[in-house]
């Protein structure tokens, strides 16, 4: 028992060491330090992957297991996990199928048309501001007129960009590497099917390795909080984009009864911008609400505006709690400063995932207060 302990003591200090050497080399020169993850990043790309999609796909895979085993034909139960697994990448690859032959079409055909429609509505936008009725106006004093031209240059300017011959050739680099896309889709693929057929078995060794370096204890305590952090992120996510769909499918309906030009393309991206809080809301409103003034006139980009307020609203304060839940239960405050310090930080990624990590830093800071207050009320 005692070498047992020495031994793990030794391989503490001996892991610890070499940690520390590898930080101060990385550290010393944060460009390798920036290459050194990047190339780590790549290479286990479909690992992550795969990590990502098994734990999104963990919830339905449960409850098609518990929903088979509980089925009295004997094989039924006995094959209860392989059977969820193959039921759930059956729908998901139905998903993906219906998503490209019949959303992608339609969706770049609209995106098309709004490209090619959005010059035109700067120059109707510039010449209502040029009227005298308006640069007499407040909105004279704004200058407003010259901003549009400045935004209409920088839109054409854009769009010749984007047809450059260098452009062109970096399309069809991109064409010659779908190859290896496709390559790490399938390595994703076969990992996550390896992670939800063998979970408990990945948990078992993930244990193992722990063992060496922390207590029992420890790591029972450790996976409560997994357990716990999972859940956060499972409720958060699933729960935003079941609100976000069900805000992108009743404003695309509102919008073809205003008849606003691509009210399919527009509802469904107010409603993907829903699930970044506030600001995606916000800047998703005024960009609809602008088509809305510039391909028909005042009173349907009033009315549009009124409905989308409307929508907010009840999905704020109706919507969102039920679907949702209490899973997050952060303040505004929070909200913000999550989304706009993970924002800054991770990116994309920040603004999307920075309302669940800030609900884990919050429950982590709450559970360190309540065992602090325990610890001085029971010295």
């Amino acid at each position: 028992m005692e070498n047992k302990r020495t031994e793990r003591r030794w391989l503490w200090w001996f892991t610890l060491i070499l940690a520390s050497i590898i930080l101060y080399r990385l550290f010393s020169d944060p460009v390798q330090l920036g290459s050194a993850i990047g190339w780590i990043i790549g290479i286990l790309t479909p690992f992550i992957g795969g990590l990502a999609l098994s734990f999104l796909l963990l919830p339905p895979s449960r409850w098609l297991e518990a929903f088979f085993g509980k089925r009295r034909n004997r094989w039924i139960k006995k094959l209860a996990r392989p059977l969820s697994i193959v039921t759930v990448y059956l729908a998901l690859f139905g998903v993906v199928i219906l998503v490209v032959s019949l959303v992608i079409p339609r969706l770049v055909a609209s995106v098309s048309g709004l490209v090619k429609e959005l010059p035109g509505y700067l120059e109707s936008a510039k010449s209502w501001l040029a009227s005298p009725e308006v640069s007499e106006g407040f909105f004279g004093s704004l200058d407003l007129h010259n901003l549009l031209g400045n935004l209409s240059q920088a839109v054409g300017d854009a769009v010749v960009k984007m047809l450059t011959t260098e452009n062109v050739v970096s399309a069809l680099q991109g064409v010659l590497n779908v190859t290896n896309t496709i390559l790490d889709a399938v390595i994703c693929l076969i990992v996550s099917v390896y992670m939800l057929a063998g979970r408990e078995k990945l948990l078992k060794d993930v244990k193992a390795v722990l063992s060496l370096f922390m207590r029992r204890d420890r790591i029972s305590t450790l996976g409560g909080y997994g357990h716990r952090i999972g859940t956060i992120f499972y409720r958060y996510l699933y729960g935003a984009f079941l609100d976000a769909l069900a805000v992108g499918v009743v404003v695309s309906v509102g919008l073809l009864i205003f008849r606003v030009p691509y009210a399919v393309l527009l509802g469904m991206l107010l409603g993907l911008l829903n699930m970044i809080p506030y600001f995606g809301a916000l800047f998703g409103g005024i960009f609809v609400v602008l088509i809305a003034l510039l391909s028909c006139n005042l009173y349907t980009a009033l009315g549009v505006l009124a409905y989308i307020l409307i929508i907010q609203q009840l999905d704020a304060n109706i919507l969102q709690p039920r679907v949702v839940g209490d899973s997050v239960g952060l303040r505004p405050i929070y909200v913000l400063l999550g989304v706009t310090f993970f924002g800054g930080l991770l990116g994309f990624w920040g603004v999307f995932l920075g309302v669940p990590l800030m609900a884990v830093i919050q429950m982590l800071v709450k559970e360190a207060i309540a065992a602090k207050a325990k610890k001085q009320n029971n010295p």
